[in-house]
């Protein structure tokens, strides 16, 4: 149970002082002791997994941010999306390259009722935030803000207050979100934010809320090497004025102000890419940048055969190159496949001039299940009554593109 003793007047009479959504009855933390479960959420799939579940993703992963030493308390603010808290922190201690976010993990509370009892759920809006620093000011951009609702709740609806009372009860979660897209966040001071989108019976107070960590150590005296002190921004409205607080819980000093999070990036592995000629008869020239998720795959084509002053070309990908049979085209040109196995992806251009840019990039998806993924493309060129095919490009798919390919 809370124990109620330690903020329970204050609580009230900031309860009591509006009934109105919009109004701001102020910040409340107590001490929770009550044990948390596990779930996880896919956004790919928007399918929720009560218990311990095992991701079935092949790729490496990194813990790049940990911030789930949790410390006993948790805390709540004004709900209807009136009021965001936003924590500070350094992020790149672990030396991660990528910065490419797969997957977090955040603890949380709810008294609103579960979906599986035919509830709302819990909802929450978190950012994240880069060069953010505690005191503001308030950012005007994002690098990602995921709207969650539907989350798994309480077994009824209820209240902070009621909670506090000692007459309502609420459930706790550890949470493992899959991204259904990675996102890009660069190493450096950052800021991750909850934002309390929803309500509890009293339409006041948001009926979902952090369970908090330790901005170090719980038994120790820090700090732990993630650039975080014992401050927070509240903004009520979000894009207001910053009020930085500190709830102050200890004689010797306090540690507890910190929203609980840990950020998982895809590890670092070089995308590759090399020139495959077979037995050289193919003519045209293709060119492509290897693949790395969640970056552009360039790509280009240089028409050497005689193909008049423009026509169609398309680049075709599958699985693997291999040397595949020499054969005359239908224009009596001598060709030879490179590549083998299904289709997977097509993308065409036209050639203007001898050349085809194949602008803008291909955008490659920021999904960490591509990483290790080998791949082989070849173009086709048409036009001036011939049609021929390039050189391969054949390679691994990589979460990073730093060596030059040749």
């Amino acid at each position: 149970m809370l124990h109620r003793n330690l903020i329970l007047a204050g609580a009230l009479a900031a309860f009591g002082a509006s009934a109105s959504a919009q109004s701001h009855p102020g910040k409340i933390f107590a001490r929770h002791n009550k044990p948390l479960r596990s779930a996880s959420l896919d956004l790919a799939t928007s399918t929720v997994t009560r218990g311990p579940a095992v991701g079935d993703r092949g790729a490496a992963t990194v813990a790049e941010f940990d911030n789930l030493d949790l410390g006993g308390f948790v805390g709540v603010d004004t709900g209807g999306g009136f009021c965001e808290w936003i924590d500070a922190g350094t992020k790149g201690q672990v030396g991660n390259a990528s910065d490419l976010v797969t997957n977090l993990v955040f603890a949380y509370c709810s008294v609103v009722l579960d979906p599986d009892s035919g509830g709302p759920g819990g909802s929450v809006l978190l950012g994240f935030y880069e060069g953010y620093e505690t005191g503001g000011p308030a950012p005007t951009t994002a690098v990602a803000l995921i709207n969650l609702t539907g989350l798994p709740g309480h077994t009824a609806d209820s209240s902070v207050v009621a909670l506090l009372l000692g007459s309502g009860n609420d459930s706790c979660y550890f949470l493992n979100l899959d991204l259904a897209n990675c996102f890009s966040f660069a190493d450096g001071d950052i800021g991750y934010s909850w934002g309390f989108t929803d309500l509890g019976t009293t339409g006041v107070l948001a009926g979902t809320f952090p369970f908090l960590s330790c901005v170090q150590s719980c038994s120790g005296t820090g700090p732990d090497g993630q650039g975080m002190v014992d401050l927070m921004d509240e903004y009520c409205p979000p894009g207001g004025a910053a009020n930085t607080f500190s709830f102050g819980t200890t004689p010797s000093g306090s540690y507890f102000t910190s929203i609980s999070m840990l950020l998982v990036e895809a590890a670092d592995a070089e995308a590759v890419a090399v020139t495959f000629v077979g037995a050289g008869v193919n003519l045209d020239i293709y060119t492509s940048s290897a693949i790395a998720i969640g970056a552009g795959w360039e790509n280009a084509i240089f028409v050497e055969a005689e193909h008049g002053p423009a026509g169609p070309t398309s680049i075709r990908v599958r699985p693997a190159c291999a040397l595949g049979p020499i054969f005359f085209s239908p224009t009596a040109d001598l060709v030879q496949v490179l590549t083998m196995g299904p289709l997977l992806l097509v993308i065409a251009d036209a050639h203007v001039g001898g050349f085809a840019g194949y602008e803008p990039d291909f955008p490659v998806p920021c999904d960490v299940s591509l990483v290790g993924l080998p791949w082989a493309a070849q173009g086709t060129v048409a036009g001036g009554g011939s049609i021929d095919l390039t050189n391969a490009r054949c390679g691994v798919v990589g979460s990073v593109d730093f060596i030059p390919d040749p």
